[in-house]
Parts: C-alpha cells; structure tokens; sequence
C-alpha cells in the first residue's frame, strides 16, 4: 500500500483553503485543513504532514508564532513551511527565509507556482557526493 503525502493547509479563508486543497488534492497530495494557530499545532503534531503552507494572518497568534512554534518542537521542527500571505509589506520574504521556511508565496496564488513551491519543498536538498575522484 503506497502512503501519500500528506499537506497541512493553514489559513483563516475557507476560499482560499479550499483553492489550495484544489491544486494540491489534484497531483495526488492528502490534504488537512486548519483555520486558527491552535489548531493547526494540534494537527501537525498529531498527523505529522510532510509539508505545512501557512498563512500569515491567523486568530490565535500569527503565521510567525506558530511558524516559531513548529520549529521548536522536536515533533514539527523537521517539517517544512511554505509561507503563503497576501500581505504586501517589504521585507516578508526575507522574513520566512530567517525562520526557516522552505519557500514563500504570495496571494493571490497561481497554480503552477504553488506547485511548484510544494514540489520544491517537498524534495529533499541534494547532498555532495563525496567520492567523486578529482
């Protein structure tokens, strides 16, 4: 039996939890869906998803406390980020990357790019080969 993949949703907009669960569910990913930040942390420590795409305005604390959150338990700290906001401020990107998120979008989203945000989140970085002859 093959297990699929699974992706935590965080996001207050049923719209747009539902657009992401669109695209995603499509390319054979299972999808779980959390609307506030207490929610969200009960899930990914519970079901362990292979990758979380987070919203920044959140009820409950924002994207960053729950982002710090994640990344400090030793349960979640492993899982990658994908920051998803529609807010514009400079600097936000930047901001993710500091945190330790595996990639940032912003709304509204477009399907190739979020795949393609996913995909790349979900692979894991290349590691050197070290027995290569020089």
């Amino acid at each position: 039996m093959r297990i699929r993949t699974k992706i935590l949703v965080v996001d207050d907009s049923s719209n747009v939890q539902m657009l992401v669960k669109a695209f995603v569910a499509e390319e054979g990913y299972v999808v779980i869906l959390a609307e506030d930040t207490l929610q969200a942390t009960v899930l990914a420590v519970r079901d362990k998803p292979s990758l979380i795409i987070l919203d920044i305005g959140l009820p409950g604390g924002d994207g960053w406390m729950l982002m710090d959150r994640l990344k400090t338990n030793t349960l979640t700290r492993m899982i990658p980020i994908l920051v998803v906001t529609g807010q514009s401020r400079q600097g936000l990107n930047e901001k993710a990357q500091t945190k330790g998120a595996a990639g940032f979008l912003n709304k509204p989203l477009e399907k190739p790019a979020l795949l393609a945000a996913v995909k790349q989140a979900l692979t894991p970085p290349a590691t050197p080969n070290t027995s290569a002859s020089v």
